[in-house]
């Protein structure tokens, strides 16, 4: 089966505390191929992402058994991550992708892929 792979999110800021960047629909599955991160701060930023499951049908809690990426990501620089084929599949409704930064609103995140 051919995937179209295409935004998934619009471009958002990240906060400083974990919190929901993507949510899987209802009744989908999406494969995450690619997140995009950009620091606009003038100093290097650390970039948390988790995967988190759902927690019966709920938005789970991110936390360190989840973490899946911690760097620190340098200022006014773009780092572009990318995963194999099938990429990251979020099966269940509110199955999430959450992330945290040191300050919040100076690093953004944009998320490919796709959904069937």
């Amino acid at each position: 089966m051919a995937f179209t792979y295409s935004r998934l999110t619009e471009i958002s800021q990240i906060a400083a505390s974990a919190a929901s960047v993507y949510a899987n629909p209802s009744s989908k599955t999406t494969y995450i191929r690619s997140i995009t991160l950009h620091n606009a701060n003038s100093s290097a930023e650390v970039v948390v992402l988790y995967n988190v499951p759902d927690n019966s049908g709920s938005v789970g809690t991110a936390a360190i058994g989840n973490q899946f990426y911690k760097a620190s990501v340098a200022a006014e620089s773009t780092v572009i991550i990318e995963f194999a084929t099938p990429g990251i599949i979020l099966e269940d409704t509110n199955d999430t992708i959450q992330a945290s930064t040191t300050t919040a609103n100076k690093v953004t995140i944009q998320i490919m892929g796709a959904t069937e």
